[in-house]
């Protein structure tokens, strides 16, 4: 008998140096069973979401189910070692259970093995995963700092290229407008010796040239020989034998002096349905048609006023509408503090007059 429990004893100390390489530690399944349930947990808590560590998870749950049933069986071992140290003090013809208990406590130590050499996989795994995840980590940030580098770049290149067609626009526009001035300058020019005649009746095969030399005859009362070139009418009106107003008339004088002697004398025709102007390009038309009831208005206020080509010239200068409101705003306000100062002296302020600039 007590060779028996002395083999029973000697089994349970080589069980417990297996487990734990130290046969004075009690087996306590319990306490591996629940180191197994922490690393479970603490693999779930490392980098959540991830579809490996979800994998991971499945297998350490598979694992603590493996090893709750393990747990269960070394209880059914240890109830059976129980009952075979039972036995042993009965009889000692159980000694082959003994042996068998220790082939199933070798077997187990062989899974735990396995076990640990599963969690090495896991864990090289996951040592292998963060490498590779900070590697990538830094690719990105690389990749980020050279885009924005690039748009740096691409920044500075529009806004120089920005400027450089902001320039050239504009040095377009000011050889556009300079370009423009010249032909409107041309047109002036190449129209200087001609005047448009307006009210004349057209008759049909009617020769113009001597029905203009006629009206400057009749109705302008110059019976002196001039000098035409290119005569005829334009534009859209009447026709001949057609009611309504007549097509008007353009005459190229050969001689300006010509020219400025029927000008000078259209005061004749003052009340009646004719008319003779200067020809002008449209745009100084345009500009003229503005400036005529500005014209008005200085006349009947009693200035000289005289208009050459789109030019307002009002007392011998130049007329600038803004400078000449302030003008008159100022003048405006310093007679209503003369007035409530001064009242019975009022003085007229003459007018500064300057040459009368020659007509174009």
């Amino acid at each position: 008998m007590e060779s028996s429990q002395t083999d029973t004893s000697t089994v349970l100390t080589e069980s417990r140096n297996v487990l734990y390489g130290d046969p004075s530690q009690d087996i306590t399944l319990q306490n591996v069973y629940q180191l197994l349930i922490n690393m479970n947990g603490r693999l779930t808590s490392i980098e959540t979401g991830m579809t490996q560590v979800t994998q991971m998870n499945r297998t350490l749950t598979t694992l603590a189910k493996n090893f709750s049933e393990l747990k269960t069986k070394v209880n059914e071992v240890e109830s059976k070692v129980q009952k075979i140290n039972v036995r042993c003090e009965k009889s000692e013809s159980e000694k082959t259970q003994h042996g068998n208990l220790d082939k199933q406590l070798k077997n187990l130590h062989v899974n735990n093995k396995e076990v640990n050499n599963n969690l090495q996989s896991i864990s090289d795994f996951m040592d292998d995963f963060k490498v590779k995840h900070d590697n990538n980590v830094k690719d990105v940030k690389q990749i980020r700092s050279s885009v924005s580098r690039v748009a740096n770049d691409l920044d500075d290149r529009t806004t120089e290229l920005r400027s450089e067609i902001k320039s050239a626009l504009s040095g377009a526009r000011e050889e556009h407008e300079e370009l423009r001035n010249k032909v409107i300058d041309l047109q002036c020019r190449s129209m200087k010796n001609n005047l448009v005649f307006t009210g004349i009746q057209e008759t049909e095969h009617e020769n113009t040239e001597q029905v203009v030399k006629d009206f400057i005859r009749k109705e302008l009362h110059i019976s002196d020989w001039i000098e035409l070139g290119n005569v005829h009418r334009f534009g859209s009106g009447a026709r001949a034998g057609k009611r309504g107003r007549p097509r008007p008339i353009v005459a190229r004088f050969i001689f300006y002096k010509d020219l400025a002697r029927v000008l000078s004398n259209t005061y004749r025709l003052k009340g009646k349905p004719f008319g003779v102007n200067q020809q002008f390009p449209d745009e100084i038309e345009q500009a003229r048609k503005s400036l005529y009831p500005l014209m008005k208005k200085k006349r009947a206020e009693g200035c000289q006023v005289k208009l050459v080509r789109d030019i307002l010239y009002v007392d011998g200068e130049i007329y600038n509408e803004e400078r000449n409101v302030e003008d008159d705003i100022a003048t405006n306000t310093q007679t209503h503090t003369k007035m409530s100062h001064t009242p019975d002296k009022n003085p007229v302020q003459k007018r500064k007059r300057t040459t009368t600039p020659k007509h174009y």
